[in-house]
């Protein structure tokens, strides 16, 4: 359960997009003034937050989306910083020139009239870079192999190995728990020793079908005699 009071979580919710919002709202005016110095009219001014402040913003989602390591990243941060950087100089710019210490000149009308370019040119390069590949998971069998796997445990069902008859007669019978004589444990030894497999307590318990621990005790029993 949440415990977080409600106006925590309403002031979380609604502050990015009020905050975002209000930023863009208030940029507007310099920017629209500063559109017009430079000799955008009728009506072409009012596109310039557009061109700015939208611009700025969108280029920075997108550039924080890219996942690290992947083509375009680096290039998609640096024109997200240059849209920053264009739109925080704009404001400064504007707020200079209505209060007076700065005058529009030719060289605020070229910056100016090359933002539009500026800005399309690096929203078309953000929206023509490849989206991110999701790896293919290296332990997915591919759809052949995931074939040849499940024929596989089929046959092993159907040509089940046939038990020797030495470890058939060496099994001890169901609801009888019997410990076997020495001879028993000799001649399981032995035919381990012909078949060229260790006399352990691990194959020793494998014979008799009896946990490791039980086939420990025969092997010392096996050693004593």
């Amino acid at each position: 359960m949440n415990h977080t009071p409600l106006y925590v979580r309403l002031t979380a919710a609604l502050s990015k997009p009020l905050v975002l919002l209000s930023a863009l709202v208030i940029s507007m005016p310099m920017e629209i003034r500063l559109a017009r110095s430079s000799g955008f009219t009728g009506g072409f001014e009012y596109l310039m937050p557009l061109t700015l402040s939208v611009y700025s913003a969108a280029s920075a989602v997108i550039a924080a989306n890219r996942p690290r390591g992947s083509k375009g990243r680096v290039s998609a941060i640096v024109g997200s910083g240059v849209a920053l950087c264009l739109a925080l100089s704009a404001q400064v710019v504007g707020h200079l020139i209505a209060a007076g210490y700065m005058t529009s000149g030719p060289w605020l009308v070229a910056a100016v009239s090359s933002v539009p370019a500026l800005a399309a040119a690096h929203m078309l390069h953000l929206g023509s870079m490849p989206k991110a590949t999701v790896p293919v998971n290296p332990l997915e069998p591919v759809q052949g192999d995931s074939e040849d796997a499940t024929e596989e445990p089929e046959k092993a069902e159907e040509e089940p190995e046939a038990p020797t008859p030495q470890k058939v007669s060496e099994r001890p019978s169901k609801g009888r728990s019997r410990r076997p004589n020495l001879q028993a444990i000799r001649d399981a030894a032995q035919n381990l020793d012909a078949t060229g497999q260790k006399v352990t307590a691990k194959s020793l318990a494998a014979v008799f079908q009896v946990s490791e621990r039980t086939g420990a005790r025969y092997l010392s029993t096996l050693n004593a005699a």
